[in-house]
């Protein structure tokens, strides 16, 4: 079918746990459309698997489309009451603040304790996905 394997992963020291899938490239026989096929087809599968769970989670796809980040998140069931803003940018590291007086008193470190808090699969929830 596909003449690459794939690799999953997940990322570490972060404050959300994430999932990381990139194409394992051995020899020079695999294309890079191989690669780029393999990749697709597999991160699809996880994602159906997400939608049908109803899994909450944000899609990064980086390195020229040979690395796809999937983070699974909680559910923020009431938008004005969440703490953190859950898109992708926020998730990665580019914090958006709601006000000028959050923006001015900006903390990371209490920024990396919320997402994990509020936003991050827990541990056990998130070894029970893998």
């Amino acid at each position: 079918m596909y003449n690459c394997g794939i690799r999953f992963g997940e990322v570490l020291d972060y404050p959300l746990r994430c999932l990381l899938i990139s194409p394992d490239i051995e020899d020079e026989s695999t294309t890079l459309e191989d690669a780029q096929d393999a990749l697709a087809h597999v991160a699809g599968v996880v994602l159906n698997y997400f939608i049908d769970k109803n899994i909450p989670h944000n899609i990064l796809i980086a390195d020229e489309g040979m690395t796809v980040y999937i983070i699974p998140r909680k559910f923020d069931m009431l938008i004005e009451n969440v703490q953190v803003f859950t898109s992708f940018e926020t998730l990665c590291g580019v914090i958006k603040c709601k006000t000028a007086q959050e923006y001015e008193t900006l903390n990371p470190e209490k920024i990396a304790v919320n997402l994990e808090e509020s936003v991050s699969y827990t541990k056990a929830d998130f070894e029970a996905l893998k």
